[in-house]
């Protein structure tokens, strides 16, 4: 018996078959990289459209036969028809993208072709079974043509959409990543590593700009406090730098807790912290050299020790002994070594143990 149907419809099936198994791999493939929200919000939007794609190319093969319109189907059973092709390519990704094969390895394009075109075949095997076709009217190849093209467009605009969208977050996660390297590198340099306080290169910065301030305005007085803690090198041998770190670090964090305003506490040195102090109200600079010390004073318990230190201490103030960062950090450090030398402890005694010049 002769056969005949419309080869461009036929050759519009498969096109649509090898799309939408391409979407299906690509898909599944490429939302291992989403979050769990991302990826199911993907893998729903793209079964759907595909799904709809799927539809429409039984409605592409109907016409193929010859009729020249595609078989009726009542709106219902079409809508039941495209949820159910939605779930099975919804079902297809969720199991390839759990698959552990790595898909990025597979041929995707071959795969595609091969895949959608045993699914063509189908439309092939369902025209030669009617026995005698008719030759395509035009209105039908047409109208083939269109969802073919609407089928074939709605899938690759989904899946154009998933690679913008993971582009997207690919950018945002080397956007994300550079500043974290600049926020590295910034606490690299200006921040101690030990401690978390800022250094010697951000307390200057900090202290010329107070500078800057108060020569623009009738600014308050302010101090710089400096403490150095005796014979550290003893205390390294002693101790070990790691758990030395660990005991500056809980002194760093109470000494914190107590800076009032605009009080900047940092370490000038490995032995060294330094405190800016500006005067309010009934504090002024020895005021908050008492307080310092009592805070120095107070042992600090790490693994079951009790850490208590000799701290030498010593002040300057503005404008009275320097009007440059140089000038008052040098005098408190210079009086500060006016002091004698004790040695460093561990101890239970509630002896105060600090060091005190002014």
């Amino acid at each position: 018996m002769h056969r005949s149907f419309d080869i461009s419809l036929l050759i519009a099936t498969t096109c649509i078959a090898v799309v939408a198994v391409g979407c299906v791999i690509d898909l599944a493939s490429r939302t291992r990289a989403f979050n769990k929200l991302r990826q199911l919000i993907w893998q729903a939007l793209g079964a759907a459209v595909i799904g709809a794609g799927l539809l429409l190319m039984n409605q592409v093969g109907d016409l193929a036969i010859g009729l020249g319109v595609a078989i009726a189907t009542t709106p219902i059973y079409a809508v039941l028809a495209w949820i159910a092709s939605s779930l099975t390519v919804l079902l297809a990704v969720v199991m390839i993208s759990r698959s552990p094969l790595n898909l990025a390895l597979l041929p995707k394009t071959g795969a595609a072709l091969l895949i959608g075109a045993l699914l063509s075949s189908l439309q092939f095997a369902s025209i030669e079974s009617t026995g005698q076709a008719l030759a395509g009217a035009e209105a039908g190849i047409a109208r083939g043509l269109m969802l073919a093209s609407i089928a074939i467009g709605a899938m690759l605009a989904t899946l154009a959409a998933m690679r913008l969208d993971q582009r997207w977050l690919e950018r945002r996660a080397q956007r994300e990543l550079e500043q974290a390297e600049v926020e590295r590198v910034h606490r690299l340099a200006y921040y101690d590593s030990a401690t978390g306080l800022p250094n010697r290169s951000l307390f200057t910065e900090k202290l010329l700009k107070q500078l800057v301030d108060a020569n623009r305005r009738d600014a308050s007085p302010f101090g710089l406090i400096y403490a150095e803690l005796r014979d550290f090198r003893v205390l390294l041998q002693r101790h070990g730098d790691a758990r030395m770190n660990r005991v500056l670090k809980l002194l760093a964090e109470r000494l914190g807790q107590e800076l009032v305003g605009d009080d900047v506490l940092a370490r000038l040195s490995y032995d060294g912290l330094i405190l800016f102090v500006r005067e309010q109200g009934e504090r002024d600079t020895a005021a908050a050299v008492t307080g310092f010390c009592g805070l120095l004073s107070t042992p600090i318990v790490e693994g079951g020790d009790s850490f208590r230190f000799t701290w030498g201490i010593g002040h300057s103030r503005y404008p009275d002994q320097g009007q440059s960062t140089q000038a008052l950090i040098r005098t408190a450090m210079t009086v500060q070594r006016q002091i004698g030398t004790e040695s460093p402890s561990i101890a239970s005694s509630n002896r105060p143990r600090y060091a005190l010049a002014s």
